[in-house]
């Protein structure tokens, strides 16, 4: 019971740092874009690029070793979900399709490699 805990206080801890993390970066992103007048196509591979960087500090910093791989999954879709849900409420609309499954999955990929790597580097350090 104490492990299951103390997973989900890992998996938690993780998703809030990669969340915040997440509207700090878009955030400034934004700005970048209005400054600069970037094209709109370089909007969604750099929101991606953000999300992964997310998911990697997240779990970086909060997975530790002992089923890394399967906490990492949870954690970047737990990131991927809740962002998705934040962003839409700020564009005041909410529409489903594949492209938000695909970023669901993505979400999980990154998790779980990023919590392999923060697991193999906290084992040998």
């Amino acid at each position: 019971m104490r492990d299951a805990r103390s997973g989900a206080a890992q998996i938690g801890k993780g998703a809030c740092i990669a969340i915040i993390f997440t509207l700090a970066a878009v955030l400034v992103f934004a700005l970048a874009v209005k400054l600069f007048s970037l094209s709109s196509a370089v909007i969604t591979p750099v929101n991606q690029i953000i999300k992964f960087i997310a998911v990697f500090l997240g779990c970086f910093f909060c997975i530790k070793p002992g089923k890394a791989f399967f906490k990492g999954l949870a954690c970047g879709a737990i990131v991927a979900v809740v962002t998705y849900f934040l962003f839409a409420i700020i564009a005041g609309s909410i529409s489903f399709g594949w492209m938000n499954v695909l970023d669901v999955l993505f979400g999980a990929a990154a998790g779980g490699i990023s919590a392999l790597i923060a697991a193999a580097a906290k084992s040998r350090g």
